[in-house]
């Protein structure tokens, strides 16, 4: 005669409240670790700010070296910059607001404008030479942030190809065409950047050289925590207590390693 068994449960198994309870957890747990882990990552992409400000300082100091000490052209332009800079040559093409759908023609145009090679496009227009560093530097990925993001304000900068910006002072604040010597300088003064992503359109994105305090806010960065990424004018890069570049920025009264245009009382 045949038998049939009937199996008992396991009374090890969850129960279906127990496993809701368990997947509730596990979701509290990643929602709180989430942040925690964004953060890691924009502190790793912060070593590499740091990194790509070293090496475009470190051929600044190669470039002064070859040019009787007087710094590159920082891009303090209002008017399409009309002269060679630091990292594109006069007049580059596509400078004004662009549209996704042009987007990577309008990038590697500006790009062509650094190496002075004509872009691959049809149609690019032909550079006349190259940036003033490209000599000495000649990897364009090294002046973006690899945290930029190519949304609606990334769309309305002038210059799409650098994260980064000079400090006015170099020149003045457009008091000379010619930059001024590095020796005029300190060391510990800080001629570039990585600019304020989050000022989107306007002024602080129509050049590569900014006030301190541009279009009403500070135009350095805060994206990677409570420090900026920061080059010097001694060739050294890293990260700077953004309560102390603030500071910088809105003092009126002294000179300071934000605020040091040569010959002025007050470094403004």
């Amino acid at each position: 005669m045949k038998h049939t068994s009937c199996k008992k449960s396991s009374p090890y198994a969850f129960t279906l409240i127990e496993l809701l309870v368990v997947i509730a957890i596990i979701a509290i747990l990643a929602a709180m670790l989430l942040p925690a882990l964004a953060k890691a990552k924009s502190r790793a992409y912060a070593v590499n700010d740091i990194n790509n400000v070293k090496q475009i300082l470190l051929a600044t100091v190669m470039y002064c070296n070859d040019n009787g000490d007087v710094l590159p052209v920082p891009g303090w332009s209002a008017s399409g910059l009309p002269m060679d800079t630091w990292i594109v040559a006069a007049n580059p093409p596509a400078w004004g607001t662009h549209t996704l759908g042009h987007f990577q023609t309008d990038y590697d145009w500006q790009v062509s404008w650094f190496t002075g090679i004509t872009a691959t496009e049809p149609a690019s227009p032909v550079p006349p030479k190259g940036g003033q560093l490209y000599q000495f530097l000649k990897n364009p990925k090294l002046f973006l942030c690899p945290q930029d993001v190519v949304n609606a304000a990334y769309l309305q900068r002038a210059e799409i190809i650098s994260s980064y910006v000079w400090d006015g002072a170099v020149v003045g604040y457009g008091a000379v065409t010619v930059p001024y010597k590095i020796s005029k300088f300190k060391p510990t003064n800080i001629p570039m950047w990585e600019n304020n992503e989050i000022l989107g359109p306007g002024f602080s994105w129509n050049d590569f050289a900014n006030y301190p305090i541009e279009s009403g806010a500070p135009s350095f960065s805060q994206r990677h925590g409570k420090s900026s990424q920061v080059g010097r004018m001694d060739g050294s890069a890293g990260r700077e207590q953004y309560a102390n570049m603030l500071m910088w920025a809105n003092d009126t009264t002294t000179p300071n390693d934000l605020w040091y245009k040569p010959g002025s009382a007050n470094g403004h």
